[in-house]
C-alpha cells in the first residue's frame, strides 16, 4: 500500500511567508509614493514663497502664510518653526533664503512608532535694491 502525501499544509505555510513579504513591499511602494508627492508639494510651496518674497520683500508673515496655504493639505500641518527665512547681503545685493523642513510619517509607523522621514526644500531669491 502506497502512502499518499498531502501538501495542503505546505502551500498554506508558503503563502503565509510570501504574503508577508508582498504586503511589506506594497506598503513600501505606497510610502515612497506618498513621500514623493509630499516632497513635490513642499518644493512648490517654497517656490511660491520665493515668488511672494520677490514681490513683497521683508514680509516674513506673508511668506509663511503663502507656504502654509500651499501645504494646507498636509497632516500634521506645517508649523512656523518648520519654515526658516533668512536674509544675507552678498556684494551689496540682498538675498532671501527660504527653507521648509517637514517630518513625514510613514505607513510603517504602526510597526515602528518613530518611522518618519525629514523632507525639505529651499530656495534663495534676490531682492531688488541694495543692502542696508
Amino acid at each position: 500500500m502506497k502512502y499518499r502525501m498531502h501538501h495542503s499544509g505546505q502551500s498554506l505555510v508558503e503563502f503565509a511567508l510570501l504574503s508577508t513579504l508582498l504586503i511589506s513591499l506594497l506598503l513600501g511602494i505606497v510610502d515612497f509614493g506618498r513621500a514623493y508627492y509630499t516632497q513635490v508639494n513642499i518644493k512648490n510651496a517654497v517656490a511660491q514663497g520665493g515668488y511672494y518674497a520677490i514681490q513683497n520683500p521683508r514680509n516674513d508673515a506673508g511668506i509663511r502664510s503663502q507656504i502654509r496655504q500651499e501645504l494646507s493639505g498636509l497632516n500634521p500641518a506645517v508649523q512656523d518653526s518648520d519654515i526658516t527665512i533668512a536674509r544675507t547681503c552678498t556684494s551689496g545685493a540682498e538675498q532671501t533664503s527660504i527653507q521648509v523642513s517637514y517630518q513625514h510619517s510613514l505607513l510603517f509607523s504602526f510597526i515602528v512608532s518613530s518611522a518618519t522621514v525629514t523632507l525639505s526644500s529651499s530656495t534663495v531669491v534676490p531682492q531688488l535694491g541694495r543692502c542696508s
